[in-house]
């Protein structure tokens, strides 16, 4: 069975619903690097010095008995829990160094995915000046706005840290799962609201031939797997255009529990990254958000600075057809093999 029939609408189930609080008690979520480990990184690094780094294969940056780790990670975040910190250690990389560092990680864990309309594979996530209310083609990341809960494209993503702000910044990631099951069991008919389909205003990345706008269920359930597609501020922002709907009441009110409860510490993890920080996420089982920030000056040099991959992963988990009409996940459906349901 695909599909959910009728009315029902089982909860999730599995290590990927978990709170904020179980996960930071745990610590399991954190990954230290060993020395040998670190060295076999900064021989990487020192062995592909001056090429470029979307050049670069598994096979060019090998890494020794830590490319098996790697792939462990990645299989746990798409299978498991849904989220890791790999922590590094290597906080003082230049530019260049950190896009082979985590181009080279990522060819171990898996197959990067286009993440805009350009078809860019590495994105530097910092504050480019530009005002996301006046350019209807400018994303969260390219601003030093709070971002809200959202997830990303591809099975996961990536992101490294080389510098962080002098002010804010703050991660955070929830379960959608775990949210969804409380929205399940205090609201079941706003669940049902979260199963049907929104508007998202897609930013200018539609897919060639697609219109400018996304519409698909927060929520859906297919091959036994609830999937998550959420960013609150696209939906609002689809609302700019005579051609979507008016949000309903329900609507409305479905769009707020979640949203809070997404920013309820008893449900999300708030953490800190440092330089040389990695953390790696499923994008169909979490949410991820981070608080404004300030930078400490105006050069590039002084800006808070992040690399990000979307990575498919090989024998990733069946996805509902309705993902392959969007920018997130429609690279995926010709990129990598999906396991049958």
């Amino acid at each position: 069975m695909n599909t959910i029939a009728n009315d029902y609408l089982p909860p999730a189930e599995g290590p990927s619903c978990w709170t904020g609080p179980e996960l930071a008690g745990s610590g399991s979520w954190i990954i230290e690097l060993e020395d040998a480990e670190r060295a076999a990184i900064m021989a990487a690094l020192d062995a592909t010095e001056g090429r470029e780094a979307l050049e670069l294969k598994a096979d060019d940056f090998e890494l020794g008995a830590f490319n098996d780790k790697l792939r462990g990670m990645a299989h746990d975040v798409a299978f498991g829990t849904g989220f890791a910190m790999l922590r590094t250690g290597l906080g003082e990389l230049g530019e260049e160094q950190a896009r082979r560092l985590i181009w080279g990680l990522g060819q171990h864990m898996g197959v990067p995915q286009i993440q805009d309309a350009s078809n860019t594979l590495l994105h530097d996530i910092r504050d480019t000046g530009a005002d996301i209310e006046k350019q209807h083609n400018i994303r969260t990341y390219q601003t030093n706005l709070a971002q809200p809960f959202h997830n990303d494209g591809g099975d996961i993503f990536a992101l490294f840290c080389r510098r962080q702000s002098s002010n804010g910044g703050q991660s955070q990631i929830v379960s959608a799962h775990a949210v969804f099951n409380e929205i399940l069991n205090r609201r079941p008919d706003l669940a049902k609201v979260l199963s049907e389909p929104f508007y998202f205003d897609a930013r200018g990345q539609n897919l060639p031939g697609k219109p400018w706008y996304q519409a698909l269920p927060i929520f859906q359930n297919y091959g036994g797997r609830w999937f998550v597609m959420y960013k609150r501020h696209y939906i609002d922002y689809a609302q700019r255009s005579d051609e979507i709907p008016r949000l309903t009441e329900k609507q409305i009110e479905a769009l707020d529990l979640m949203d809070a409860l997404c920013a309820d510490p008893a449900f999300h993890l708030a953490f800190e990254m440092s330089p040389g920080d990695m953390v790696v996420g499923n994008n169909f089982t979490t949410l991820h958000a981070r608080s404004a920030y300030k930078d400490m000056g105006p050069t590039t040099g002084d800006k808070r600075h992040m690399l990000r991959l979307w990575l498919g992963v090989p024998g990733g988990v069946a996805l509902p057809p309705a993902f392959e009409e969007t920018r997130e996940f429609g690279p995926l459906f010709q990129t990598t093999e999906r396991i049958a349901i």
